[in-house]
């Protein structure tokens, strides 16, 4: 059987669009059309039914999709136990991040990587926790980077990959990095903060509330970078992970303010299905990963160790 069927059929169920899938997996979208086709008559079942603007799974196609992304996976294996025969590290290598770690973080360090093993290409997928831990879960990313393990999943685990201290930050003209503001003065200043449910609006607002600290909402933003430019702007302060603003405040764009007995950490988690095998090329980069991060001291959090699941992957 074509490994491309099931490559094409996982895509349309991802996006429940012939037009989309077709982009992504570069096909017109009569061949696409016609490779969903060839698989409804290999298992004598319809797999998507047309809903509105979107095409719907049919339960039959439910069945199969997790069977596909076995096979994918499997496929990807072979692949990957040729080049191990060969003692190369290349391929193609695919996982999740949520949007913190995807900016600002992985970037970086992707980049070390490549300098060293330059044959290896990346396939990053950007969301939010519960997307990712999903994504997981349903096995289309063998493994992911979130900032919450508080998404109930009991087929996923989690493991403290890397802290970051939490800051208080205002805008340039509102006096020099560094200065000390109490709470009762921060209080009286319009905040600007993340929206509800993001990781780093539950960390704050928990840190908060057990001191009976409130602050004066101005505005809400799903962005980061959104909430920096109306810092800049004057509009207010907010509370952010320091690898969010670290180039800022160093090109003086953005201010420390030193909050009185203000220091908690903002954990983030590597992800990946209970009981998985990671490939040889998963394995030397997440064993790169986590050596880089020790040696180069990213955070001044991060004295953790790598747990025990995952250091079988540096050996």
């Amino acid at each position: 059987m074509d490994i491309s069927l099931f490559k094409t059929f996982v895509t349309v169920a991802k996006y429940r669009s012939i037009s989309i899938a077709s982009d992504v997996v570069h096909l017109t979208q009569p061949a696409v059309t016609k490779q969903i086709k060839l698989l409804e008559e290999q298992y004598g079942n319809r797999l998507f039914e047309r809903g509105g603007k979107q095409l719907k799974i049919t339960r039959e196609g439910t069945i199969l999709l997790e069977y596909a992304n076995q096979i994918l996976a499997t496929y990807s294996q072979s692949l990957e136990a040729m080049i191990e025969s060969a003692d190369q590290v290349r391929g193609n290598l695919r996982f999740g991040s949520n949007l913190t770690l995807g900016i600002y973080i992985l970037p970086k360090l992707v980049r070390l990587f490549s300098d060293s093993y330059p044959s290896v290409n990346f396939e990053i997928f950007l969301g939010n926790s519960e997307q990712i831990t999903k994504a997981i879960r349903q096995k289309e990313l063998s493994f992911g980077f979130i900032s919450t393990e508080a998404v109930e999943e009991t087929s996923v685990v989690h493991h403290v990959f890397y802290g970051d201290r939490v800051i208080v930050v205002v805008g340039k003209d509102s006096g020099p990095n560094g200065r000390i503001m109490g709470w009762n003065e921060l209080e009286q200043l319009p905040f600007i903060g993340r929206e509800r449910g993001s990781d780093i609006r539950e960390t704050t607002e928990r840190w908060l509330k057990e001191r009976s600290i409130k602050l004066k909402p101005r505005m809400e933003l799903n962005n980061t970078e959104a909430i920096k430019q109306c810092i800049q702007a004057g509009l207010g302060f907010s509370i952010l992970p320091w690898c969010t603003v670290e180039e800022d405040i160093r090109l003086g764009q953005l201010c420390e303010v030193k909050a009185p007995y203000f220091e908690p950490v903002q954990e983030f988690y590597i992800s990946h299905y209970e009981g998985s095998k990671f490939s040889r090329l998963e394995k030397v980069f997440l064993e790169f990963l986590f050596h880089t991060i020790e040696s180069r001291s990213l955070s001044t959090s991060l004295s953790r160790i790598l747990p025990p699941q995952l250091k079988k992957l540096s050996r």
